[in-house]
């Protein structure tokens, strides 16, 4: 097989050295190639051995698996770095929830997908949230649970009193 990896035919019959790029190709696809032939055996071994006696059941949710971030990030969702005060969070949440209706995101999914979005310190904040709830608890919040810990969080008392303010003082 190393031969193989050394040298080429041309269209004249001669060989020829492979390229840098074409050794590393090779080298891949072999690799590729063991390693999902070790995948499909170890896959077909594990249904051989849980489907005697057993019948093969869908995903009870099987929306947790038919919905990607991918689908979410081609809709163009507005990041969201809790930096800019809570006018921006507002208009982040607002653009959001047309993100996630657009997008088609379940209502299981949209915690997952819309903090997938945060940067810089709402991404520290979120981390902190994991952290403290654990990660299956944190993304078992609602969206709307979500947003009420965002606005204590990037809204606070005095910043929300300064908007009311402002707003019936608006002439």
């Amino acid at each position: 097989m190393q031969r193989c990896l050394l040298h080429t035919m041309s269209s004249s019959g001669h060989r020829t050295p492979l390229t840098r790029q074409e050794k590393r190709d090779r080298r891949l696809a072999a690799i590729i190639s063991k390693t999902v032939a070790k995948a499909v055996s170890e896959v077909y071994e594990n249904a051989s051995k849980s489907s005697e006696g057993s019948q093969v059941e869908a995903p009870k949710d099987s929306s947790k698996t038919a919905f990607s971030f991918k689908q979410f990030k081609a809709c163009g969702p507005k990041e969201f770095t809790g930096e800019d005060g809570p006018t921006a969070m507002f208009h982040w949440s607002d653009s959001i929830e047309v993100t996630l209706c657009q997008s088609g995101c379940p209502e299981n999914l949209r915690t997952l997908n819309a903090t997938g979005v945060f940067q810089s310190r709402a991404l520290d904040w979120w981390t902190a949230e994991r952290n403290k709830r654990g990660d299956d608890a944190a993304y078992e919040l609602t969206w709307k649970e979500l947003k009420a810990i965002m606005i204590d969080e990037f809204c606070p008392p005095h910043e929300r009193q300064k908007l009311e303010d402002e707003f019936w003082n608006i002439k």
